[in-house]
């Protein structure tokens, strides 16, 4: 069933022109047929009651619970080429609540703090499409790009830093969360294709973070953004 994020009016859904389009030209939803919405307050039932002009009436609310137990904010160094869509298309489908795409000393693409692009445009849509994919209650934000240095000083419950020179041994995610609880905001922050540096990674320490492995073999960087959420994903849903 098609899933959609709009306003609900009247006890009617009050769709974005390109939803609209999409519903009707693309999916070619038929009268009478019904749809997924979710609004402010929860998802809901829906059914087509016209075509032209497209008329999505509730039906009932929907009782379910797809969010995690924690709110996960990603945070990686901006990558090159696609690999940017791809966490953000495969962390929406594991949970994470939060993009945040930062410059740090080994950054290899050339952008300003606080810029918002065409690369940053998309990542947005994709975190949309992605969420109406996997029946996500809430579309996660993507923010503006930021600095590294604003990204460690930012206040949550637990906060990890995935540190590459830790790969064998050090502590792992799962043993970093154990006595954290459902509800606690958990921030994990990526390096770039290079790495971070020793002076990045003592300035995390010193913010508070715990310096975590994840595993024992290199990952690219995309990679170990997924693979960090999906450790995070599988613990808070088992709170």
């Amino acid at each position: 069933m098609q899933r959609y994020f709009a306003d609900i009016e009247d006890h009617r859904a009050i769709l974005s022109k390109e939803d609209a389009h999409h519903l009707r030209d693309v999916v070619r939803i038929r009268v009478s047929e019904e749809v997924e919405i979710v609004a402010q307050d929860g998802a809901y039932l829906c059914r087509v009651s016209s075509l032209n002009p497209l008329v999505i009436e509730e039906i009932a609310k929907i009782a379910e619970k797809r969010e995690l137990e924690n709110p996960l904010t990603i945070a990686w160094s901006l990558l090159k080429g696609e690999n940017n869509d791809w966490i953000v298309m495969k962390g929406t489908e594991l949970g994470v609540t939060t993009f945040l795409p930062f410059l740090s000393k080994r950054t290899i693409l050339k952008a300003q703090a606080g810029e918002e692009d065409n690369r940053l445009l998309r990542m947005r849509k994709i975190a949309k499409e992605s969420s109406q994919q996997c029946r996500r209650e809430k579309i996660p934000e993507v923010a503006a790009y930021r600095k590294y240095t604003d990204v460690i000083d930012d206040s949550y419950d637990v906060k990890l830093f995935a540190y590459e020179e830790l790969t064998g041994h050090g502590l792992s995610i799962p043993e970093a969360l154990k006595g954290h609880k459902a509800g606690e905001s958990i921030l994990l922050v990526i390096g770039p294709e290079g790495g971070f540096t020793p002076e990045e990674a003592e300035s995390a320490k010193q913010n508070g973070f715990a310096l975590v492995s994840l595993g024992r073999r290199i990952l690219r960087a995309e990679t170990a953004a997924v693979y960090g959420a999906s450790l995070i994903s599988a613990w808070s849903e088992e709170q």
